[in-house]
């Protein structure tokens, strides 16, 4: 047997020592990807300019698929099936058009219009809740107010300063929107078209023995983004159904707005509800005490039927985050992202998490490092 020097024994055949190589070559790794992250600027721009488009056919596609399969399998030929599937929602949206939209827009004119008197209505109320409260006394709040008005007068010339590059940004964001939108349903066709046949292309550019790992991987991925996606935009649309009828019901203004408003809110989880909260309870506050209970008993009635009935119908396999990590996740991806990594932050990092996943496992095959993984896959 072969002499093994004390170096060896002692470093390179040390347990402790592989692991911290390990983690200085990702260190490593990870700083000359900063040193030479402008050579990736040209493609973060190019992927600014797809990935909304493609976003959104990816979540019309989870949403629309199921459809479309159900049509497959009872006779119908693919292509007709997405034909039919696209007449439908075409004329959902017509209809959507010529019946709600218009007393939507003539309550969202309404809030336009008598915006200033229910702002004073409701800062009235403020001051009269104000002088019958004693755990601030006037003069913090006097002292609040004066910091805050001059906070504001100081940033006034940086606001108008701020305003011809704010238009621009505007533009550009509608001009985005549109090529989005017109975008969007191409992309979706062929994904309803030919979708099935990505993963096995992508899946053949990797190794023979690697296929087959690679594949349920995907197919972990599709399952996991595709029943939430699908759970929750079935949720918010069922939350902004039930909000626009119960507001509808106990006589509260502009209720189709705030329900339509409630809806996508609902799409970030445990803030979304509290955030459609506000408007509503403050338009039952400035209409009378009596509306202003009945908004909090109609959320205390949309709450438990979302959260016993609806949810646990509808999320038919749960992403498996403890509820710490999906506040960490979205307070991280929110302030990387703003609004679309609060929204897309959970099922990215569902991804993220099923590839970190496997990758370990194979990691604990080859490493010999886990016995015990080891004897488990034999």
């Amino acid at each position: 047997m072969e002499h093994k020097s004390w170096f060896y024994r002692r470093f390179l055949n040390n347990r402790f020592t592989t692991v911290c190589l390990n983690i200085v070559l990702v260190l490593l790794g990870i700083w000359i990807f900063t040193q030479i992250a402008w050579l990736f600027k040209p493609v973060g721009a190019f992927v600014g300019i797809v990935a909304p488009p493609f976003i959104l056919a990816g979540v019309l596609f989870y949403l629309l698929n199921p459809l479309v399969n159900f049509l497959q399998k009872h006779g119908v030929k693919r292509i007709l099936a997405i034909a039919l599937v696209f007449i439908v929602v075409l004329g959902l949206l017509v209809l959507a058009i010529v019946k709600v939209v218009p007393p939507i827009e003539q309550q969202f004119n309404n809030i336009v219009k008598y915006y200033p008197q229910y702002w004073q209505s409701f800062s009235d109320w403020l001051t009269h809740l104000n002088e019958n409260q004693s755990f601030i006394s006037q003069a913090d709040l006097n002292q609040f107010g004066k910091e805050f008005m001059a906070s504001l007068n100081s940033k006034k010339g940086s606001l108008l300063s701020g305003t011809v590059s704010g238009l621009q940004s505007f533009f550009g964001i509608v001009g985005n929107v549109m090529i989005t939108v017109s975008t969007a349903p191409i992309i979706l066709f062929f994904l309803l078209k030919e979708g099935d046949h990505f993963a096995p292309l992508l899946v053949n550019l990797f190794p023979t023995r690697l296929r087959r790992s690679m594949s349920d991987t995907l197919h972990e991925m599709n399952d996991k983004v595709g029943s939430y996606v699908q759970g929750q935009l079935t949720v918010a649309m069922a939350v902004a159904i039930i909000f626009m009828v119960g507001f509808s019901v106990i006589g509260l203004k502009f209720a189709l707005v705030l329900g339509l408003i409630a809806g996508p809110l609902n799409l970030i989880p445990y803030f979304g509800s509290a955030l459609a909260m506000v408007p509503a309870l403050i338009v039952g506050a400035t209409t009378s005490p009596k509306m202003l209970i009945a908004v909090i008993i109609t959320f205390f009635i949309e709450w438990l039927i979302e959260t016993q009935l609806i949810s646990p119908l509808v999320m038919g396999s749960k992403l498996e985050m403890h509820p710490l990590t999906i506040v960490i996740v979205l307070l991280t991806a929110g302030n990387l992202f703003g609004l679309v990594g609060v929204i897309l932050g959970i099922p990215g990092f569902a991804v993220i998490k099923i590839i970190i996943t496997r990758l370990f496992h194979w990691y604990q095959q080859v490493s010999g490092l886990y016995p015990e993984a080891n004897d488990g896959k034999d």
